[in-house]
């Protein structure tokens, strides 16, 4: 299990981001996405684990990795622990999925943004039901490398407007096969993360993003 780096968002997780499970961070752009994930990697490189990120959009900076390890008073040598992958298609997203398997000593895999390429390259309405297809076999054979390696997976996906209505990208496909969701959201001026599922019960806290991560607010 891995800490958030927020204590009122692991107890409302059960105790943080577990093993063995795909968790989903998604929500609109600047509502700290890939800040959260970049928070859970530094507390994954606090329990003496490597990290695998992999990178969709090109997004990754190392600085603010680098920058998060540093606030925590950590050694800056741990970042050679986290290996970056640039994924420019469907083809290396899915190839990656034997890399997970053949790493020794991961404890965690994060993927940002996992239905982008995707979205990229079925971007044609009659592609619909054939990129649904493709991305749900990808996300099961994800989860199935999650359980197997017994490694806690994170990916990071967007959110779209449709009359009004905000829904996350591909949302029926990719809730087939994750099992704990946050989704983030920007109220006003406020910042709300919600959990799910939440089995009838309000999970939600409210959090603001410093320049040294995501805490909650006051």
């Amino acid at each position: 299990m891995i800490q958030t780096g927020i204590q009122k968002l692991d107890d409302l997780l059960g105790g943080g981001i577990l093993n063995g499970i795909i968790t989903d961070i998604f929500g609109a752009s600047s509502t700290g996405k890939t800040q959260l994930a970049l928070q859970i990697c530094v507390n994954a490189l606090r329990n003496n684990a490597d990290v695998l990120y992999q990178d969709t959009t090109g997004g990754f900076r190392p600085e603010r990795l680098l920058a998060l390890i540093k606030t925590k008073n950590m050694d800056a040598k741990l970042l050679d622990r986290v290996r970056v992958g640039r994924i420019t298609n469907i083809s290396e997203q899915i190839g990656y999925l034997e890399k997970i398997s053949e790493i020794k000593n991961l404890g965690l895999v994060v993927i940002d943004n996992v239905t982008d390429l995707f979205s990229f390259e079925y971007s044609k309405e009659s592609n619909l039901l054939e990129k649904h297809i493709a991305f749900m076999k990808y996300m099961h054979s994800l989860a199935f490398v999650a359980l197997k390696k017994k490694i806690p997976i994170v990916v990071t996906n967007i959110v779209r407007k449709s009359n009004d209505v905000e829904r996350e990208n591909l949302d029926r496909s990719i809730s087939m096969y994750t099992h704990q969701k946050i989704h983030l959201t920007k109220i006003n001026h406020k910042y709300l993360a919600q959990i799910f599922p939440s089995f009838g019960y309000k999970k939600e806290i409210h959090y603001m993003i410093t320049p040294t991560g995501l805490v909650e607010s006051p």
